[in-house]
């Protein structure tokens, strides 16, 4: 009788389980019951009265109810996980215009397609004789940040002008050994605390110079990767 009622209430759990699913806490009072009353009616002509027997079924409903529990308890054991936050103060990126770049005073027959190059060391190419007088030179621009960082150096936002166009930027920073394309994208240094910034660029002529001022403008942008 014992191994009967004992298979009786885990084929009852199994039940149980099949119809709610794992997912769900066991309605262990609801099988209590359904034990209590089992226990007080007739079962192959007996009249089951035994307190050891019902005991011992009590025992077999308890046992079940860990046994699909404790998977569940294994699982969560793994949790939580401690996850790291990374992070680092350093100086923001700061941009100081020293000197602007200059071409000084040109023809105002600059032609069409007619080039003027300033390069970051401020050596002037001018094959057509264009430049009259003033001063020509790059600019001249101080780069504070946190040192031994990468940063992307980039020109761009370059301003509309009446008499040409600006492109093929160049820059070096910092003294580097070759200068280096600064617009398109941009390009990547390491940082000092306090850098030289030279900035050269090719003018070319459109044909439609006018007298006067024909100023324009270009930005500078400096991040950290």
């Amino acid at each position: 009788m014992n191994i009967v009622l004992t298979l009786f209430f885990a084929a009852l759990f199994q039940r149980y389980v099949a119809f709610y699913g794992l997912v769900h806490t066991p309605d262990l009072p609801l099988l209590l019951d359904l034990h209590t009353k089992y226990c007080r009616l007739k079962s192959c002509g007996l009249i089951v009265t035994s307190t050891s027997i019902c005991m011992r079924s009590l025992l077999a409903i308890l046992g079940s109810v860990l046994f699909v529990l404790m998977p569940g308890t294994v699982t969560d054991a793994a949790n939580p996980e401690s996850v790291t936050v990374d992070m680092t103060f350093i100086d923001p990126v700061t941009i100081t215009e020293n000197v602007s770049l200059r071409f000084g005073l040109l023809n105002v027959s600059l032609a069409n397609l007619e080039t003027i190059v300033i390069a970051p060391d401020d050596s002037v190419t001018d094959a057509s004789g264009r430049v009259v007088g003033g001063v020509q030179g790059a600019a001249d621009l101080t780069v504070t940040a946190t040192a031994s960082y990468t940063i992307s150096i980039l020109v761009d936002n370059v301003s509309s002008a009446t008499g040409y166009t600006l492109g093929t930027w160049m820059c070096n920073y910092d003294g580097a050994g070759s200068d280096s394309a600064c617009d398109s994208g941009g390009y990547s240094e390491t940082t000092v605390a306090s850098a030289t910034l030279l900035v050269g660029v090719t003018l070319t002529g459109n044909g439609s110079a006018v007298l006067g001022t024909d100023d324009s403008t270009f930005d500078v942008t400096i991040t950290y990767h």
